[in-house]
């Protein structure tokens, strides 16, 4: 608090100092100093008005460079919901030529386990039972072959 005191009590004397010192002008000096105030204050308030207006356009070329990026941000963003769509339609069957022409082109795969596995060398389960049944028709024939009395497999009677 004292050194605001202190502070307002120079200022008072630095103003009261001032005005004692234009009291004792002449006439001349003081219509001078009047006009350099003058010239002054206008110079300042033009700067002010000059600073005012290079805001404005600095903050209306900002706007127009957001709008710029936000149309050309729209743009983009339409595009790809264009070709989203469209790749949409596309995959969802629509275009029925595209498809077909598809077809045309491709070969239909039937795979049949019986046709699969006949030429691959691995026996079936068929294989096996009819190996067994000639092999008990082998033993049978064997059989009767060494009942006959020639030997030969014919019987005489």
């Amino acid at each position: 608090m004292g050194k605001k005191l202190v502070g307002g009590i120079f200022a008072g004397l630095l103003g009261a100092g001032l005005y004692a010192a234009y009291q004792k002008l002449d006439e001349d000096k003081k219509n001078q100093m009047k006009k350099n105030l003058r010239e002054k204050s206008d110079e300042l308030r033009d700067r002010a008005v000059d600073y005012a207006f290079y805001a404005n356009d600095a903050m209306s070329d900002f706007k127009d460079v957001v709008k710029d990026e936000v149309n050309n941000a729209r743009d983009n963003m339409k595009d790809a919901s264009d070709k989203f769509s469209e790749k949409a339609k596309d995959y969802s069957g629509t275009d029925t030529s595209a498809d077909d022409e598809i077809k045309k082109n491709q070969d239909d795969i039937v795979v049949d386990a019986a046709d699969a596995f006949k030429s691959s060398g691995i026996p079936s389960a068929d294989d096996d039972l009819n190996e067994q049944s000639d092999e008990v028709k082998k033993d049978d024939s064997a059989a009767s072959d060494a009942s006959t009395p020639d030997g030969d497999g014919s019987q005489d009677k």
